[in-house]
């Protein structure tokens, strides 16, 4: 574990960071140590242990990402946020609407068939 004064703290706070993010750090003030800065992952599982909820803030996000599933309108699926961002783009601009509308229809069917 790493320790840094708050000095150091102050004026290099991006080594503090890096090294923060590998391990824990101590910052000590007047020679004593004061506080320990932990990467968001590590004070995560040390609430898990103890039993305690994880800030929801804290719990992390990641991109969902579709892999090996053709579109059938052509999009690039494998980034599932941008793709919303694109066919919401796509549909205010009145672009590929006929193919949507037959994608519809399909699901449609597909739905009928199965009896709903």
């Amino acid at each position: 574990m790493r320790t840094f004064t708050s000095i150091e703290l102050q004026r290099q706070t991006g080594d503090v960071q890096r090294a923060a993010s590998q391990e824990g750090v101590v910052i000590t003030s007047h020679g004593k140590p004061r506080n320990v800065i932990l990467s968001v992952e590590e004070f995560c599982r040390l609430k898990r242990m103890a039993g305690e909820a994880v800030p929801f803030d804290l719990l992390q996000r990641r991109s969902v990402v579709v892999h090996h599933v053709p579109d059938r309108l052509g999009y690039d699926v494998r980034d599932f946020e941008r793709v919303l961002d694109q066919m919401s783009d796509d549909a205010i601009n009145g672009i590929n609407d006929d193919a949507v509308d037959v994608e519809l229809e399909r699901v449609r069917n597909m739905f009928r068939r199965n009896g709903r």
